[in-house]
């Protein structure tokens, strides 16, 4: 068996099981077999897992991601999952959680807090969040308009390698 076998194998394996853990847990029942919906699943353990190993948000809210694609019966609870991981500081996930919160998916639509969250993923650097924001304060989207502000993090995420933000960037230079 090849190393690459192994490793996907493995790879497949530990996403199973990242999987299994996400899942939300029902009512735990013992009997003579052992516990059925065990308490270790769900957002508690996601909560758990981001508190005592923060070094493996990436993985986890990358889980949480998957999750959320999934459709609108798993909306509420990526919603949880991916509050949690945006907490924690993940910046991909602040960005999810924006668009979940803009489009309503699992919770109320709600601008303002769609555009809190790409403001806090820029303000870490990341420059999906400021072309995000950029647009915000572009649009009045959430936050009252500023084209100033909009030109200095648009121009923060074309720095930081944003090609959407460069384009529009240089559309807003010949307008």
């Amino acid at each position: 068996m090849s190393r690459f076998s192994i490793l996907s194998r493995a790879a497949c394996l530990g996403l199973a099981a990242a999987i299994i853990a996400l899942m939300p847990g029902g009512e735990a029942r013992a009997d003579s077999w052992g516990n059925l919906n065990p308490e270790e699943g769900g957002i508690a353990h996601l909560a758990a897992e981001l508190a005592a190993r923060p070094d493996r948000a990436g993985f986890l809210c990358w889980v949480v991601y998957e999750t959320q694609k999934g459709g609108a019966a798993e909306s509420a609870t990526s919603f949880k999952g991916l509050q949690l991981c945006a907490q924690a500081g993940n910046a991909p996930s602040m960005i999810l959680l924006a668009q979940a919160y803009d489009q309503g998916l699992g919770t109320a639509p709600d601008a303002a807090w769609s555009t809190y969250w790409v403001k806090q993923a820029a303000a870490q650097g990341y420059a999906t969040g400021a072309y995000h924001y950029g647009l915000a304060l572009l649009q009045g989207h959430g936050v009252p308009r500023d084209a100033g502000q909009a030109r200095f993090w648009l121009d923060r995420a074309a720095q930081g390698g944003d090609r959407d933000a460069a384009r529009l960037l240089a559309n807003l230079t010949l307008s």
